[in-house]
């Protein structure tokens, strides 16, 4: 099969070129600026102009850009999307209808949310690991004890521009203390979603009288939505703040992110790491890797998690649904319910080392027998040419 893979530079794009390679297919990898994922006529043209030299059976894309149903429709090529983000809002654009447009989502929430618009090509895909290529790197790398740490997290602490609630300009102290109070409210949960029922209508109207998000007219997605997505991120920037604060008053906790973490000054911040080359091994190096989702995935597993796993590293993660469907708590992971729950466990996996890398073991074998992309490309190509 010829597939034109259109990458925008995403973390998995060697794995996902390599691994459609290795099973058989001719993969045309592509990269061009795009100014709007709906209409862009450069951009259209420069697809159109690498489609002119025929023989694709398919294009695809991590995430969903419209642009690309656009000219599939056209053409009456076959588009696949495998959703990797949450929330990935071009997903509710009116092209998803579009008899060419297949999108897998890795939250089955989302999934089903975007079945109930009538979409026909909708599927729940959980994302894969290359589980070959992370084991090679793992057994083979020769500095190891660089990653050595009791308590790791890999991730965004969102203190920047991308934490779009603390510009919203206008609020008063009313507003600030409700939507602080619901925010403490969902952080007593794992694994389910409060917001959209905790906040009035009237009071939502409030918040969106402060903002303008210009959403495009292609785009069936309320501002409502857009806010709570917004309010969720704000929940996971106050979650992650605290729980690893609360971690390093208690063991040793570094963090690997290119955010600010001034503010926690007990976390060792080793910045950014390398994806394909680094990550995998501090995630197999590291004592215990800690999991925390970003609160807009609904139901999903996250690929931090699907990769601590795939790496042979151990995961305590929050309690998330499909992480409880698809493995075993305690046996090939280990899910924390609430702040108290997160220290008597972290502290009792430190002190059983044999316990923790068994579990550790099982999780890799799970990642290997059912998330590996090799799984996914069965699944995906079945469905799309059954």
């Amino acid at each position: 099969m010829r597939i034109l893979y259109y990458t925008w530079n995403e973390v998995m794009k060697s794995d996902v070129a390599s691994t459609l390679r290795s099973a058989g297919h001719e993969v045309a990898e592509i990269s061009y600026p795009v100014k709007n994922y709906i209409k862009d006529a450069d951009f259209t043209a420069y697809i159109e102009d690498v489609l002119s030299g025929g023989g694709f059976d398919c294009i695809f894309t991590m995430n969903y850009l419209p642009v690309l149903a656009k000219i599939s429709f056209k053409r009456r090529l076959a588009y696949i999307a495998w959703i990797s983000d949450s929330p990935n809002y071009t997903t509710y654009s009116e092209m998803i209808h579009s008899p060419y447009s297949y999108i897998f989502h890795f939250d089955r929430s989302e999934a089903e949310n975007l079945k109930r618009t009538g979409a026909r090509n909708i599927y729940h895909l959980p994302l894969a690991v290359n589980t070959r290529r992370v084991k090679q790197l793992t057994e083979s790398s020769a500095v190891q004890n660089a990653y050595k740490a009791d308590v790791s997290f890999l991730g965004n602490l969102y203190q920047d521009e991308y934490n779009f609630f603390e510009q919203i300009k206008g609020l008063n102290a009313y507003q600030r203390g409700f939507i602080d109070a619901v925010l403490r409210a969902q952080l007593q949960f794992q694994g389910c979603d409060l917001l959209e029922e905790a906040i009035p209508k009237p009071f939502m109207s409030e918040l969106l009288g402060l903002v303008k998000f210009n959403l495009d007219s292609e785009l069936m997605l309320s501002d409502e939505k857009v806010m709570l997505g917004i309010l969720r991120k704000n929940a996971t920037v106050i979650e992650r703040k605290e729980i690893l604060e609360l971690l390093s008053e208690h063991f040793q906790t570094v963090l690997y992110s290119q955010s600010d973490s001034s503010m926690l000054p007990l976390v060792e911040n080793r910045g950014y790491l390398d994806y394909s080359t680094q990550m995998p091994v501090m995630f197999n190096q590291s004592s215990i890797n800690i999991n925390i989702t970003l609160r807009c995935i609904l139901s999903g597993i996250s690929l931090r998690a699907l990769d601590i796993m795939g790496a042979g590293g151990f995961l305590l993660s929050n309690y998330q649904p499909e992480l409880a469907e698809f493995f075993e708590d305690g046996k090939e992971m280990v899910m924390f319910y609430d702040r108290k729950d997160l220290l008597e466990k972290t502290r009792y996996y430190l002190l059983h080392d044999d316990e923790r890398r068994e579990i550790a073991a099982n999780g890799r074998k799970k990642v290997e027998e059912l998330f590996d992309y090799s799984y996914a490309w069965e699944r995906i190509f079945g469905e799309v040419f059954k």
